[in-house]
């Protein structure tokens, strides 16, 4: 019972987390999952559209990527690389829009549409991990 409530707490902040922005570390997996370490966020200028990616590098290696492409208002999380490690990328919709590569074999790719009021400010990350808990970017602006 104990253990359950732990992991609640540790869920509930390390999603709060996320949402305020910061780069994180989230998750709590077992023993013998491991969380990317060495993870390297490469973000692209906002396009005048609104539109932006970040790449991910994992130990020196190209992992994926992430982007918010405001025309057609689609957000996808490409995994690029075999390393056991999935991409995410999440759009601060309400609820939040996700797009993941968690549980599928690289390379795969995961796309989220849906039509979103024009020129509105959302907010963009991407992370990077498994069951074991996620690295995440900082948190970047983006329109519709």
């Amino acid at each position: 019972m104990r253990t359950s409530l732990r992991m609640r707490a540790a869920t509930v902040f390390a999603t709060a987390a996320v949402l305020a922005g910061g780069g994180v570390l989230v998750g709590a997996g077992s023993a013998s999952a491991a969380v990317p370490t060495n993870v390297k966020f490469w973000v692209s200028d906002m396009d005048s559209d609104g539109s932006r990616s970040i790449g991910v590098e994992v130990n020196g290696k190209w992992a994926g990527a992430g982007y918010w492409t405001a025309n057609g208002d689609q957000l996808q999380a490409v995994d690029t690389a075999a390393d056991g490690f999935g991409i995410a990328a999440y759009l601060g919709t309400s609820p939040v829009r996700e797009a993941s590569t968690y549980g599928h074999s690289s390379p795969y790719t995961a796309t989220k549409t849906g039509n979103l009021p024009e020129d509105k400010k959302y907010t963009f990350w991407v992370c990077v991990g498994g069951s074991a808990g996620q690295v995440c970017s900082d948190v970047y602006n983006v329109t519709s």
